[in-house]
This record gives structure tokens, sequence and C-alpha cells, in this order.
């Protein structure tokens, strides 16, 4: 078939009702699942409080029953006044009273005791998810997106509760009140009661449908507000970029549009609501008329089966019965949604952790020496497999010496560092510190023996104190003061108002990059750590802040195992070691001169940046080329190109 030639689809469409995919159930825990968390307190008070919720539901029918019985002795009353049945007014007036305290404490009692329990237990599954997620491996969040987390940790964890919640408690009253009152309607007059029962699935079932309709427009109604709360929270936080550029008018359009969408389900649900109780009162009423006009019937005709009172106590106690179960039906659908909301969230905190920094397996060596070497590593991330990132990487780190990985993006530099941090364990190969494989070392004390300053620096939005101590919980103002020192932070947080004690800000926005990049390497050292991690520490940064902040990391370095990933290559010429990166593999090996002599993958990226920075007249990479004749090759570290003289510019980096 030529290109362009149309195409004939020869294969037979499939039958309507084939071919289609089933759609997949709802996932959902069981019932009891549910309450996996309650302790046996827990389970005790919710059985009390179930127990209160059946006597609670039986005790409006039973009021019908004594109603029927006063009524009763109204009519006898008025056809003969005598003291007995005063006494018996006075008797029906105490049934009251009782019934009306027992329902008081007995509806305080289920309600408190669930509610109670359900707080308890949401506290408790909360912690456990957050706790779950914070000891998850990298791959698990390659996978997951972090605002669906969120949702989880907010909404779907709200729902729980809800689910855990008077929900249960509620329905077990409704439903009692349903038996107890057709129960008492088929004792009192079965006839009666079976009409009224013809019509009850017309009652409950505008109960249900009107609770459901209501239920679901809320439900949109509250998206559509969260929807407008998270466009004021994108724009709050981006507040300087949004009156930059005057977008104020546009921002509070954006806001107004989320707002107008809950605006309608607003309505929409107002007058769903006054025409479904519109609807509701129409049946209720229209049963009423149909009962009393067949009880009064039935009085007539059998005036020794139906009194008025046995009459009034049938039909009341089977209205009550029938409204309850319309009203409880939507404690089933928030329990359900429970269900459904807590098998993510369970399963979650069960998902195994083979990389877990809570854990306490794993050897815990005495001491540190820093000796680290990758062995014939091969290495791809979980969320793409296809992909090789490292193909068999060979690499000694000497204790004590710098070793610094260069290469192109994407090349497996940063993928090297995660990989010795645990974030990720390699497909095959082993990483040995001091001869110990990593993965039999205990995860949180590996961790806890590196410190890593990042090329963006992720400040929390409290103290500067309090930043720093993230690296050590036990640290103390001493060695914050210490690591702040070695940081060349110090002098710059002495002249602040409140000194450690100063407020960041929100991802440090009150702060410079130079002073969030010392912060984070104070933050770094205040653990002392054996290893060194630097992954483009300074490529973030203006020439005045890198000098500052490179003249700590050279600081930081001494004495320790130190990994250096750098954009600019000036700030590595000085390591012990410099290893090229190409395709995943580590393809050269040497000191600044000797990959220089090499021509290699090295001395490709130096040239890059020279001609760059040649081009743009400032620095880039921190090298100047000044000329390249015969095998050697004349750079310099330099700021800005001056006009002097070339002969007065030559530094000699390499020959």
């Amino acid at each position: 078939m030529t290109e362009g030639q149309p195409t004939v689809d020869t294969e037979r469409k499939p039958k309507k009702g084939l071919g289609r995919k089933k759609k997949e159930p709802a996932k959902a825990v069981g019932f009891f699942q549910l309450f996996r968390y309650a302790t046996g307190c827990e389970v005790l008070l919710m059985i009390i409080g179930l127990l209160c919720a059946a006597l609670h539901g039986i005790a409006l029918p039973l009021m019908c029953v004594v109603f029927g019985q006063m009524t009763d002795s109204f009519v006898q009353s008025g056809q003969q006044l005598n003291l007995t049945a005063t006494d018996l007014q006075c008797e029906h007036a105490y049934y009251f009273i009782g019934i009306g305290c027992a329902v008081f404490l007995l509806g305080t009692f289920q309600v408190m005791l669930f509610l109670l329990t359900a707080t308890k237990q949401t506290k408790r599954i909360r912690e456990k998810y957050f706790h779950a997620i914070l000891h998850q491996q990298m791959s698990w969040f390659d996978t997951h997106q972090i605002g669906v987390l969120n949702v989880r940790l907010t909404d779907d964890i709200n729902t729980i509760n809800e689910g855990l919640g008077d929900k249960i408690c509620v329905f077990v009253q409704f439903f009692c009140t349903f038996l107890s009152g057709f129960i008492i309607g088929f004792i009192f007059g079965w006839k009666l009661t079976l009409v009224i029962l013809a019509v009850s699935p017309l009652l409950a079932g505008s109960a249900a449908v009107w609770s459901k309709i209501l239920a679901t427009l809320t439900s949109k109604e509250l998206s559509a507000y969260a929807k407008a709360g998270a466009v004021a929270e994108e724009i709050l936080v981006a507040i300087r970029t949004v009156v930059a550029f005057n977008g104020q008018k546009k921002a509070v359009e954006r806001y107004e549009r989320n707002l107008e969408e809950a605006k309608n389900f607003g309505i929409k649900k107002a007058i769903t609501t006054n025409v479904s109780m519109g609807f509701t009162q129409f049946v209720i009423f229209g049963t009423y008329a149909l009962a009393f006009w067949y009880g009064t019937k039935l009085s007539v005709d059998e005036p020794e089966n139906y009194t008025i009172g046995k009459t009034i106590t049938v039909f009341f106690s089977v209205m009550i019965g029938a409204f309850s179960l319309g009203q409880g039906a939507p404690n089933l659908e928030a329990i359900a949604k429970a269900r459904g909301a807590a098998y993510e969230v369970y399963n979650t905190i069960d998902q195994p952790r083979p990389i877990d920094s809570s854990s306490k397996e794993g050897h815990k060596p005495d001491c540190v020496r820093g000796d680290i070497e990758f062995k014939n590593i091969h290495f791809s991330y979980p969320s793409r497999k296809d992909v090789k990132i490292l193909q068999g990487v060979n690499l000694t780190v000497p204790r004590g010496k710098t070793i610094a990985l260069v290469g192109a993006s994407g090349c497996g530099k940063s993928t090297t560092i995660q990989l010795l941090q645990r974030f990720y364990d390699p497909d095959s190969g082993e990483i040995t510190l001091d001869g110990r494989d990593i993965r039999t070392l205990n995860v949180k004390w590996l961790r806890e023996n590196m410190g890593i300053v990042s090329q963006e620096p992720v400040l929390f939005g409290t103290t500067i104190a309090e930043n720093i101590r993230y690296g050590r919980e036990d640290a103390t103002d001493e060695d914050i003061e210490r690591a702040v020192r070695e940081a060349n932070a110090y002098d710059f947080i002495s002249k602040l108002p409140d000194k450690l004690n100063t407020m960041v800000g929100e991802r440090g926005a009150q702060l410079s990059g130079g002073q969030k990049q010392r912060i984070a390497i104070a933050r770094a050292l205040v653990k002392n750590p054996k290893i060194l991690l630097l992954d483009e520490a300074t490529s973030a940064l203006d020439t005045q802040s890198e000098s500052v902040v490179q003249a700590a990391l050279d600081k930081a370095r001494a004495g320790r195992t130190t990994i250096v990933i750098a954009h600019r290559l000036s700030t590595i010429r000085t390591a012990d070691v410099i290893a090229g990166f190409s395709n995943g593999e580590v393809v050269e090996q040497g000191t600044h001169r000797e990959l220089m002599a090499k021509k290699g993958v090295y001395y490709s990226l130096v040239m890059q940046q020279l001609e760059v920075g040649n081009e743009e007249g400032i620095e880039n990479g921190g090298f100047e080329k000044n000329s390249i004749s015969s095998g050697r090759v004349e750079m310099k570290p330099t700021r800005r190109k001056s006009k002097k003289s070339k002969k007065d510019k030559k530094v000699l980096l390499h020959r």
C-alpha cells in the first residue's frame, strides 16, 4: 500500500454489547476492615453506642403506642368523667416524660461515643498514612502524584472520618425505628398496616432520592469551592509574580469564574431541595388522607378491633417507620464512600517498603572510614524501565578524597549520588562503603553519615536554627553555631535582628540565594558527616555569591570523602579525581591536567564552556579561553572580560 492511500478497515466491528470492557467494580475495604485501627476499648464503646442507637430507634414507635392509648383514654374520659380516667392521663404523661428523658440520654451517648472513637481512629489513620508516605522509597513517589497524596491526606481521610462517625449509629437508629414501627403496626392492626405499606415505598423513595440529590449537589458545590480555593492558593503563593505583572485583575477574574460554578451548584441545590421537600410533604399528607379514611372505615366496621387510639398507633408507627428507612439510606452511602476512600489509604499504609529509614534492620558499624566503591552498576528508574540510566558504572572513591563527576545532562551523575543515598537500589551490581554492601547497612544510619547540598536548597517556613536542626534532631545550639561558622554563614546571620531565630519565610523567601545555600551547607555539616555530597551546589548562584559559597564548600570538604557534581567546571579543577560520564558509564578518570591532555569528555565540556564564555563576554563555567596552541591550553578563572591585554590576563592552568 502506497503512502497516502486510504485504508479500509477489514476488521469486523463487534456486536453491540460484545467486546466491551467490563467496568471494574469500585475497590473498597470490607465493612469491618474499616475499623481496623480501633482499639479494644474503642470497639466496646462503639458496641455500647449501637445499643443506645437501637433503643433510641425503638423509642419513637413506642411513643406512638402510648399516644394511641392516651387517645383512647381521652375518648373514654369524654364519655364518662371519673377519677380513673384522670389517673390514666397522668400515667401517660409520665410515660412521655420517661421516653423523652431516655431519648435524650440515648441520643447523646450514641453520637458522643461514635464521634469520640471516630476522632481517635482518624488521628491514628492520619498519622500512620503520613508516616507511610514519608518512609516510602523514591521509586514509589515516581509513580504517585504529590497532589493526589495530599488530597488523600485531607479529603479521603475526612471521608473515612465521616464513615467512622455517627453515620453508622444513626443508620442503626433509623433501621430499628423502621422494624419496630412495622412490628407495632402489624400487632395493633395488620389491615391498616398493609394499606399504608403499599404507599410506603413512595414515601421512603422520595426521602431517599431527596437525600441522594442533596448529597450529590452538596459534594459538587464543595468541589467547586475547593477548585476556587486552589486557584486562590496558587495566586497567593505566586503573589510577587502577580503583582510584578499587574495581574491582580486577571487573578480576581479567574477566581470569580470558579466561584460562579460553585454559585450555580448552590442555586441548583436550593431549587432541588425545595421541590423535593414539597413533593415529600405532598406524599406524606396524601398518605395521611388515605390512612385516616381507611382507619375511620375500619373503626366503624370493626369497632372491637380498631379503636381510634389503635388506628392512630398503627398509622403513626408505620408512617414513621417508612420515612425513617428513607432517612437512613444516605448514611449507608457515607459508609460506602468511607470504605472506598479507605482502600487506597490502607493500601499505602500496608505497602511493603524495601528501603525504609524507620526500620531498625541492618548493620550499624561503629565508625565510618569513607571508602566508597561502585561495582558494575546497572540501573533504570522504575517509572521508565525501558531507559537505561547507568550501564556498568565502576568507580572508586578513596577515603578523605574529593571526586568530581562531570558529563552531559542525563548521563547518570545525579543518579549515582541517589543510589549511594539508597533512594533506589541498582538493578545489578553493588555499592560498598568501607567494604560492606550498603544494602546490608541500616538505612537511617547510612543517611546520618552523609550530608548533601543540592542545587536548589529547600528551606522550611521556620527559623534558621530549626532549618539547620533538620540535619540532626538532637543538635545543640553550640553544634548549630559550629556548623554556621563552617558554612561561612555566621557573619550574615549575626547581622539579622533575631539571628538564628529569624524566620526565613516560605521556602526561604526572606533570604538571598547565597544565604539559603549557606544555611543548606550548615544543615549538611551539623551532623558532622563523613561523606559529603555536592550536587551542583553553586550553579544557580551569581558570581559574588558563588565565591563565598565555594569557599564554604572548600572548607567543608577538608577531611571528608566528597563527591561533587558541578556545572561550572572551574569549581572542580582542584578535585583529587575527576570522573567523566558518558551514556551511563565512566569513560575516563584523572586529575584536571591529565584529562585535559586526554582531550576526552572533560576536555570537550571545558571547550564548550570557553566558547560560550567568549561569545557572552562574561563568565560561564569560570574559564576564559585565551589561546590554544601546540597542545597547550591557557585558561583563567574569570568574572567578566576586561580590556586589559591578553598578556596581563593569562593564567596558565594546564601545560
